[in-house]
């Protein structure tokens, strides 16, 4: 058997080393997807951001010939996953793996995984469980159902086949196993100024007004801020602490956060103003699909 992983390598700096680091001894090659441009979800961004991460950012990894950087200019998240998946089925490789440079697993995961990889014959789409850090590794976010593990929409689809990437990192495989091997995903463990180039040029640019989200969730987030996600608020319902313990990784990302002043009366109203409607959404759409079976 032979994985291969592919990541995207749009702004990770901050990540980058460390991810290869945790993943190169379990994998056979890395695929990296290289735009000097972002994509085409904010077209004022196309047209005056650059990647923040040079090229020669991957070529420093000492990863040898386990290391291909594929050049691109691509307008969608799918495009540039593709563009891997193809390099990967033309090089014979059973799997391809999705890690981006913000998501990490632990050695004992990582054994696991390639383990059960090789016995999921009946399987072409394999996904994990993975817990979403906020600001810090200190902190978890809070799913709506309470809990702090959710899944992600794909870790690894199987080369062979038609299967391909139709919507990010969502592919079109349909024989799904859901593994729990989480992993650790830091891609909002950042600065304010890695957070507004993030937001500024991933694929959900588009989907959400993000001065907004960044001025009230973000640069003015507390421990009691409720309604996270950027696209679909109360999907994260607040950020607290990680209560379990930490792998060997984690301590690199421990950013202190520093305590918000007390929030102005205009900002409490703001942001309240915020959460109103985002739960009056959530509630007119299960009334609505309350109401279905009597029409």
């Amino acid at each position: 058997m032979r994985i291969a992983a592919h990541m995207l390598g749009y702004g990770v700096d901050r990540f980058l080393a460390d991810c290869v680091a945790t993943m190169l001894p379990h994998i056979d090659k890395l695929f990296i997807g290289y735009s000097k441009k972002p994509f085409l979800y904010n077209g004022a961004a196309r047209q005056t951001e650059t990647n923040p991460t040079p090229r020669t950012a991957f070529s420093d990894l000492s990863a040898g010939d386990r290391l291909e950087i594929i050049d691109g200019d691509w307008a969608t998240e799918e495009e540039a996953r593709n563009t891997c998946l193809e390099a990967a089925r033309r090089q014979g490789f059973d799997w391809l793996l999705v890690v981006d440079a913000d998501e990490f697993y632990s050695a004992q995961s990582w054994e696991q995984l390639r383990q059960i990889l090789g016995t999921s014959i009946s399987y072409d789409h394999i996904i994990t469980t993975w817990y979403n850090f906020y600001k810090s590794s200190h902190y978890v976010l809070v799913e709506r159902d309470g809990g702090i593990k959710s899944t992600n929409a794909a870790f690894a689809v199987r080369c062979a086949g038609s299967v391909r990437f139709r919507d990010r990192r969502l592919p079109t495989a349909a024989r799904l196993r859901i593994l729990d091997c989480p992993c650790h995903h830091y891609g909002y463990v950042m600065s304010d100024a890695e957070m507004l180039t993030k937001i500024n040029t991933w694929s959900h640019a588009a989907d959400f007004d993000r001065m907004r989200w960044y001025d009230l969730k973000w640069r003015n987030w507390t421990i009691t801020t409720r309604n996270l996600h950027p696209v679909s608020p109360t999907i994260w319902r607040k950020a607290t602490r990680f209560p379990l313990p930490q792998p060997e990784f984690a301590h690199k990302y421990a950013i202190e956060v520093p305590e918000a002043p007390p929030r102005r009366l205009g900002m409490r109203i703001r942001d309240a103003a915020y959460d109103l409607k985002a739960e009056g959404l959530v509630i007119a759409r299960d009334v609505k699909a309350a109401l279905r079976p009597f029409r």
